[in-house]
């Protein structure tokens, strides 16, 4: 039982470091940081999707040896196990550690706007992380009710999951819509300026190819006789840029590098956004909510319960005038008015009966 508590309070730790890595990784994309630290928060991403999915198949399989598989799945809320951590190490870190390790420029492989548009859409199923700091919620001490606990939990879980599962599902099919976004027209854009470059070329007018110093996303340009513009020295190259954050175009024998940030600065500035917002959602749900909870259903019920299991326990309920209407209260009124006079004239009716016995018990000392 030891070890079991140990292990749970050490996930507990894991969840909230992997909700700092979270937020840590995206705020390196928008905020720019050099590529080792982005690297770093790639790599560290993996290994907890690997930890998440390994735990997950833990429990999932002592479930299912128990019998409880679908109870685990579905009443302790192992589905966001399941979607915060398998489909994240197959579809998102995953595959990026790998181009990491090959040294591959994962975003500019060949369909890379899709292949960026799913792994948006399956990042966004990192925030259901956030919905395992319902583990910590049982940990607070004023919300000990297993009913308060389990009411607010559900309403935490249908609002975190509703919002996000409908993100997924939106922006999955937009993936499937043929039409052009800021993304399509941002790789236009440096298509178009790789052929003025070819143009320019192969008109020997090298000079008028220094124009493309104004768009500051052109990065590099490059010909048979070799560079022909470059916006940064390799230095600066190795410490800012990793393979994801440049994109590439052909046309003749020009090929242009253009700065990918941009694209990434945007999505990453989207999703802390997104993670900001159903963070606040959930601490204001569970600072607000449960208490109201606690103070105006368990608080009425266990007062009524302990009333009627305890003879010497004569507390009235408070009734708040805003919510004499509610059924447990109008429970209350009845405990109140009713129940607690009978209580109390059966409680009197006992002790008289019990007074008379000991005053006939003495009579014999009369004589």
């Amino acid at each position: 039982m030891k070890l079991k508590n140990s292990i749970e309070n050490f996930i507990l730790f894991v969840i909230f470091l992997v909700l700092i890595q979270t937020f840590a990784e995206d705020l390196a994309v928008l905020m720019g940081w050099s590529w080792d630290i982005r690297r770093t928060l790639i790599y560290t991403g993996f290994a907890f999707d690997l930890f998440f999915s390994v735990e997950f198949i833990v429990r999932y399989f002592n479930s299912l040896k128990k019998g409880r598989a679908m109870h685990y799945l579905v009443r302790e809320r192992g589905w966001i196990d399941l979607v915060a951590s398998l489909p994240l190490l197959i579809l998102s870190s995953g595959p990026a550690v790998i181009a990491l390790m090959q040294g591959a420029a994962f975003a500019s492989a060949v369909g890379m706007l899709n292949i960026l548009k799913v792994v948006k859409t399956v990042r966004i199923a990192r925030i259901l992380r956030l919905l395992r700091l319902l583990k910590v919620f049982k940990k607070i001490k004023f919300v000990d009710s297993p009913m308060a606990q389990r009411h607010v939990t559900r309403i935490i879980t249908t609002v975190v999951s509703g919002f996000v599962l409908s993100m997924i599902v939106v922006s999955f099919a937009l993936t499937l819509i043929p039409v052009k976004g800021v993304e399509e027209d941002f790789v236009e854009k440096h298509r178009l300026m790789a052929q003025r470059a070819d143009s320019l070329a192969s008109a020997g007018d090298f000079r008028a190819i220094l124009e493309f110093e104004e768009y500051e996303t052109v990065l590099m340009l490059r010909s048979k006789e070799g560079t022909l513009y470059t916006r940064y020295n390799n230095d600066q190259y190795k410490k800012w840029f990793g393979p994801s954050d440049y994109g590439y175009v052909q046309s003749g024998d020009i090929e242009l590098f253009y700065n990918l940030k941009p694209l990434h600065a945007g999505g990453a500035g989207d999703n802390l956004l997104i993670f900001v917002s159903i963070l606040l959602v959930l601490i204001i749900l569970m600072v607000t909510y449960s208490p109201h909870f606690a103070l105006t259903v368990t608080d009425p019920v266990n007062i009524m319960l302990r009333g009627m299991s305890d003879n010497s326990y004569n507390l009235e309920v408070l009734i708040p005038p805003e919510y004499e209407s509610d059924g447990v209260y109008r429970l209350a009124q009845q405990y109140n008015e009713e129940y607690l006079p009978l209580k109390a004239r059966n409680s009197d009716h006992q002790q008289g009966r019990t007074l008379a016995l000991k005053v006939d018990n003495f009579d014999d000392l009369f004589k």
